[in-house]
């Protein structure tokens, strides 16, 4: 493996042990001490303040210089990647089980390579078909069965959550171009400029009402509330933006079958949900899935015997 490589694959590496902490933080958060659509916008405004604050110390060269066209584009990734993502997934994870929600991100690789088939035109097989029904199955498995713990709604919130992944894998699809041609400090910068600005709307009640403002909360809570602005919303995205300058969206993606089992060991510790063998058995079938779409069809020997 190349030094780029190996960077890129640390990168991401470390994204995933982030969030396997951020996922359960923003539990603890939702709904007391701030709704989900406040936190979205909490984080966006960090994203957009922080990376623009940074921009501004950037010198002015070609890859910190985008065009208009190029703007618009990383500005639909940001819509995507963060606003849609959090937006969906926020609202997902209010309602049902982190385990849940580790399971149903762990299609994002699926869901990648199902847009490569729609977008690029890549060759759809037989394996392909079979591999994105056994997904689709695991997570359709995992939505279903009962759980334990803070869960109000397990599958509208799973709906949300594998809605915020097809938001997040057609995002890693688009914006790849972008973090190979521009500094991935500028590429955050207008993403997080769009995010903020379309979630707004949606957010900017909860944020104001949130009792985490108006009410004295433990310091656990703000140190919580602390990491998922600045460890996750700057660290983790930034690292997963720049990841793709180094490797794939496919190799990044893969990284996501680590999550359920790190984060599991995470929610277990913290007491959000306890251990299930529904959650190993849908994540078994989405992998044996995603095994089959990587399957090369046979091909027949053309050689005439002589």
């Amino acid at each position: 493996m190349k030094t780029r490589e190996i960077i890129g694959n640390l990168m991401v590496l470390g994204t995933i042990l982030i969030y396997s902490f951020n996922t359960n933080f923003m539990k603890v958060l939702m709904p007391e001490w701030i709704g989900p659509l406040g936190l979205v916008l909490a984080r966006c405004l960090m994203c957009a303040v922080g990376f623009w604050i940074i921009g501004l110390f950037l010198p002015r060269t070609p890859e910190n210089s985008p065009g208009r066209r190029d703007i618009g584009m990383m500005m639909l990734g940001g819509v995507l990647g963060i606003g849609a993502n959090l937006l969906l997934y926020l609202t997902g994870l209010n309602i049902t089980g982190p385990v849940d929600t580790f399971v149903i991100r762990t299609l994002q690789p699926i869901i990648v390579l199902l847009l490569a088939v729609l977008i690029l035109h890549v060759k759809f097989t037989k394996y392909k078909m079979i591999g994105i029904i056994l997904g689709l199955g695991g997570a359709l498995y995992v939505s279903i069965m009962p759980h334990s713990g803070n869960v109000k709604d397990s599958f509208t919130g799973d709906i949300l959550v594998f809605a915020s992944t097809v938001a997040k894998s057609l995002f890693l699809v688009l914006i790849k171009p972008y973090t190979q041609k521009y500094n991935a400090f500028v590429v955050m910068k207008w993403m997080g400029l769009a995010a903020f600005i379309v979630t707004f709307p949606f957010g900017i009640r909860q944020l104001l009402q949130a009792s985490l403002f108006h009410t004295t909360a433990p310091v656990a809570i703000w140190l919580e509330f602390g990491f998922i602005l600045l460890i996750t919303t700057m660290g983790a995205y930034y690292l997963s933006v720049k990841a793709l300058n180094y490797i794939t969206p496919f190799v990044e993606s893969a990284y996501i079958y680590l999550l359920p089992v790190t984060g599991a060991i995470v929610t277990i510790g913290m007491g959000l949900q306890k251990f299930s063998w529904h959650d190993p058995i849908a994540l078994a079938l989405i992998v044996i899935g995603f095994i089959f779409i990587n399957k090369k069809t046979p091909t027949t020997s053309q050689t005439a015997k002589p």
